[in-house]
């Protein structure tokens, strides 16, 4: 085993599959190829994953649901993980939507968020990065390693645009702390069961609501049922896409 090399985990049946970034002393450290993930394992854990497992494949959606006709609202992904933002803005680009992204390392996101959505004007902004339920209390905000901090940001987000309907912030990452983003203000976030998600989960939903027009109600619950993990939840949220009309001669 060596660092860059696509491994799973014996003891959790290769569940996951997760890059190694770090060996020291037989401990392997550990990034999710696709599952926002940091974990940590002993060497004789592992094994080697497959070729096919490093391949990201961005999920298909359906032309109905990638409107045209219309000018769609503009998306700003912060993410608190490099590697993770570049696949992100490849499935934007893919989806064609536009998308500005932006790696900031999670505690150092309240501090630069406002400043990004004054020089940005973003419909649409992505919240996210890493996050775990590392105490036993699942309602004590300090028992996860980064909920305070995207709590924090959705907050200047808030003081910057009160608005759930004029700024869509989606927020969150694996196992983040669900009830105490939505009570700062996020129209969308992870995850009611504290469970892991998908890299592309935040993209599917701020694409779809990027192509929904501004005089609807988007469909929320279709929305997250179309995401790979389906473990994020949200509250009622109009479109940002304008749609465009040409007059007869």
């Amino acid at each position: 085993m060596k660092v860059n090399d696509l491994v799973t985990r014996y003891s959790y049946n290769h569940d996951i599959v997760f890059r190694i970034i770090k060996i020291e002393n037989g401990i392997a450290y550990l990034k999710g190829e696709v599952i926002r993930l940091i974990a940590t394992a002993n060497i004789k854990d592992l094994k080697l994953a497959s070729n096919k497992s490093m391949l990201l494949e961005v999920p298909r959606l359906e032309e109905n649901e990638l409107r045209t006709g219309i000018i769609p609202g503009l998306i700003l992904h912060i993410d608190g993980d490099e590697h993770y933002l570049k696949k992100a803005m490849q499935a934007y680009k893919e989806y064609n939507v536009p998308a500005i992204g932006c790696f900031i390392n999670e505690d150092n996101i309240p501090f630069k968020i406002k400043e990004l959505l004054l020089k940005h004007h973003p419909d649409i902004v992505v919240i996210t990065g890493h996050d775990a339920l590392e105490g036993e209390n699942k309602n004590d905000i300090n028992s996860y390693r980064h909920s305070l901090d995207f709590v924090k940001a959705v907050l200047e987000a808030r003081s910057y645009q009160s608005n759930k309907d004029s700024l869509i912030i989606i927020a969150g990452a694996c196992q983040s702390y669900y009830e105490a983003l939505l009570k700062a203000g996020a129209n969308v976030a992870s995850s009611p069961t504290r469970d892991n998600i998908h890299l592309l989960d935040p993209v599917i939903i701020a694409t779809l609501i990027s192509k929904t027009s501004v005089s609807e109600y988007a469909s929320i619950k279709e929305i997250l049922n179309k995401t790979i993990t389906r473990r994020l939840g949200g509250i009622e949220t109009k479109g940002v896409a304008r749609k465009i009309y040409l007059g007869g001669r």
